[in-house]
């Protein structure tokens, strides 16, 4: 029979040198040396080293440590070191660890102890100290073999125990204040003594051997803050926080390429210009990098030093269409047309499929006067993307060029339907049409209409589009960032701001709107206000949201949706009074609206005026029949008060015809059953509102109830606790309607004193 081969692995070394250990021949408890050799098993040779156990009473370890900083790292591991320790003595009575902080150990001069007496396997060379420190801990085991092979896993050991010890004490990692990207990331800052224990040790480690490769754990630190930054969609952080990270760890590329992306997400162009160059200067082939510093030079209008960053991305990768389309972006800026064509060319050949590339090579044919060669390029750019604006305005310009008119007209109809608001594009149809209609087409000469001169938008703002309308939202705020360069088209802001809503990030996007506004782009726009206050008000700071309706308002007096506006937002921090003016202006302005009674009726109801809520309710019904909250509001209120019970049953079954699925129409129409005593039929509808509603206080209270009335005590208490766990737990967002926690309490209570009476 084959021996079976024996098993070393990362868990069950420790259960193996325990096993040597109580292999010993017996001692008594009260020998320390023997107690504290166990102890060096249970805590780690580091700590071992450093601390010895000095009595043991009433299930409990003294222990005397060197050093404050390893008192801290005793207290953080000690239900681990315990957990051991237990395991060795196969017990569970010890629970704690008494601490006492000393200078030295016998023995021990504040580093672990060693012996040059003791043998090695070179007798004439001298020994590693580490090694023999090593051997110390294996050296009571009998059996050679098993002493030299966990001999060797230990050695393979220390750096990972250094890695736990790391792990636990990278939260007290000293962090740089500054946000700016440091001068220079060739060396990382010296040790201070306000280092951690961690950094300290990879600085040791660093200088004992220097041609090893221990990465600075501070890099792993801010590494990890700067992805949580990232993926909560807070960049500037982020930056600050990759910044460190390069500072600590200078070596890695991608960490290098990623910083300085963030920087052009941010639009810090001059400090990713300025790691970007220390960034190429040690990795010179690094396309992504000379792409956006190419790109952010050419926004600066620097297009010369672009051009050597795009010839470089063009050189390490030969198939880069965008390295052609912007390097020739660049060329048509410094009127090299040939040049810009051919670069043009060279995109379309790389990447035939990106309308881009068609469109510009289009332009550069129109400009030298191939204009049938341009409309070929300009149809095939449109093929790609219809929606593509700019290349069907010049492809109708070129089809204008060519008396082509009726083409031309036919373009100019599709791109006012794209943009209906476009009076440029509107009087020129209108002219060509006259043109057109009298037959003149041939006679006329073109300076009497002509061509339709196209605005050309940055290519950062066409590609940016093409991204927004993917759905690729942070590459398109990255060419946003570079059209934004020379401020040109602020309104690329608003288009920011709505990525940032799309991500959930509503500060982020309220700052991008307040610098559109500070801008002084044209007299302050009313959408804008109305925009920037839903902003707040989704951010949670609804008294800002309502400072701007109100200067809104003062703008507009006669618009009625303003006030509706205002009205809301004073609803949502139960403002009623103020909430009750502000619709009852809105329905002054415009009493044609159902949604403002409705919302009146509401507000009535809050107030305490029922009677008059329900004829607010029935004005919205006289202007929407089909206003399926309207019926239920008003079943609701008569159920409530216990009146017109037929007509609220009435009204909620219009209700539930309309939204057969709505739980709060159900929960009414349960209510309604049981004011009147049907309660099988009170039941068996709010168990299927339960069904539709998502956990509401109500409706767990509407069922105690209707179990209460059916003589189910026990029931109904458990609807009452639960309705009570969800009230206390609402509070903390009070919006919408819950029990009163008194009424709740004392149902509860009764329910309590029924169940005692009934054993």
């Amino acid at each position: 029979m084959a021996k079976q081969k024996t098993s070393f692995g990362w868990s069950s070394i420790d259960d193996v040198l325990a096993q040597a250990v109580q292999s010993l021949p017996e001692t008594p408890d009260s020998d320390l040396n023997r107690i504290n050799l166990h102890w060096t098993l249970a805590a780690g040779r580091e700590i071992g080293a450093r601390s010895r156990v000095v009595k043991i009473a009433q299930n409990t370890l003294f222990v005397e440590v060197i050093g404050a900083e390893w008192v801290a790292v005793m207290r953080t591991y000690e239900r681990k070191i315990l957990g051991k320790w237990n395991k060795i003595f196969k017990s569970k009575d010890f629970t704690a660890i008494i601490l006492k902080q000393v200078e030295t150990l016998p023995g021990k001069p504040g580093k672990p102890v060693t012996d040059p007496a003791s043998p090695g396997r070179h007798p004439t060379r001298p020994m590693d100290p580490n090694a023999i420190a090593r051997e110390e801990h294996v050296k009571p085991i009998s059996d050679p073999d098993l002493r030299e092979r966990l001999s060797r896993l230990n050695a393979k050991l220390r750096f990972v125990a250094l890695v736990l010890a790391c792990a636990g004490m990278l939260a007290n990692c000293a962090t740089l204040q500054t946000a700016a990207h440091p001068k220079t990331v060739r060396k990382a800052p010296p040790v201070t003594k306000n280092s951690s224990f961690a950094v300290r040790q990879i600085h040791m480690l660093k200088e004992k051997h220097p041609d090893r490769n221990y990465r600075d754990p501070r890099a792993y630190f801010h590494y990890l803050k700067a992805n949580k930054y990232e993926r909560e969609g807070d960049f500037d952080e982020a930056v600050r926080q990759y910044a460190l990270v390069v500072l600590f760890d200078p070596d890695r590329e991608d960490l290098h390429t990623h910083l300085i992306s963030l920087y052009l997400r941010t639009g810090q162009f001059e400090l990713a210009l300025e790691a970007g160059q220390e960034a190429i200067d040690r990795f010179p082939n690094n396309v992504r990098v000379h792409m956006i510093l190419g790109d952010i030079l050419s926004s600066q209008n620097k297009y010369r030093k672009a051009m050597d960053h795009y010839n470089k991305v063009m050189e390490v990768e030969p198939d880069n269409a965008r390295a052609y389309l912007l390097a020739g972006y660049n060329m048509k800026a410094l009127k090299q047309y040939e040049d810009a064509r051919k670069l043009f060319l060279q995109a379309t050949v790389v990447d035939p499929a990106n309308p881009l590339g068609h469109h510009y090579l289009g332009s550069a044919l129109a400009r030298t006067g191939e204009v049938e060669s341009a409309e070929e390029k300009f149809r095939k750019s449109l093929t790609l993307r219809p929606s593509f604006i700019e290349a069907r305005e010049n492809l109708a310009r070129v089809l204008e060029l060519q008396k082509k008119f009726p083409e031309a007209m036919e373009q100019y109809k599709i791109i006012l339907k794209l943009k209906p608001g476009d009076k440029k594009i509107r009087e020129h149809l209108k002219r060509i049409d006259v043109v057109a209609t009298a037959g003149l087409a041939d006679n006329v000469e073109m300076a009497e209409v002509p061509p339709f001169e196209p605005d050309e938008a940055n290519i950062h703002t066409q590609i940016g589009t093409i991204f927004y309308e993917q759905a690729v939202y942070l590459e398109a705020v990255d060419e946003f960032r570079l059209a934004l360069a020379n401020e040109e088209d602020k309104e690329l802001r608003l288009v920011i701001a709505k990525i940032y809503e799309l991500l959930g990030r509503m500060d982020k996007a309220i700052t991008e709107v307040e610098a559109y506004r500070n801008a002084g782009v044209g007299e302050e726009s009313v959408d804008i206000l109305l925009n920037l206050a839903r902003l707040y008000g989704l951010n949670k700071e609804m008294r800002k949201s309502i400072e701007l309706l109100s200067r809104a308002v003062a703008m507009e007096p006669e618009n009625d949706r303003l006030y509706h506006a205002l009205s809301l937002a004073h609803m949502s921090l139960n403002e009623y009074d103020d909430a009750y003016r502000n619709i009852n202006q809105a329905i002054d302005l415009n009493g044609k609206k159902d949604t403002y009674y409705f919302e009146q009726g509401a507000l009535l109801e809050r107030l305490g005026h029922y009677d008059q809520a329900i004829v607010s309710m029935k004005q919205t019904l006289e202007i929407n029949p089909h206003h399926s909250n309207a019926h239920n509001f008003i079943g609701y209120i008569y159920a409530t008060q216990g009146v017109e019970l037929d007509k609220a049953l009435g009204h909620l079954e219009q209700a539930l015809t309309i939204q057969p699925r709505n739980g709060y129409f159900l929960d009414s129409l349960g209510w309604i059953y049981h004011k009147k005593g049907e309660f099988e039929q009170a039941l068996e509808h709010i168990k299927k509102a339960m069904v539709y509603a998502q956990p509401d206080p109500v409706l767990y209270d509407h069922l105690g109830d209707v179990y209460f009335s059916m003589k189910n005590v026990t029931e109904a208490r458990k609807a009452w606790k639960t309705s009570l766990a969800l009230t206390l737990k609402k509070l903390e967002d009070p919006s919408g309607e819950i029990p009163d926690l008194d009424t709740l309490r004392e149902k509860i209570r009764e329910a309590d004193q029924l169940m005692l009476q009934s054993f």
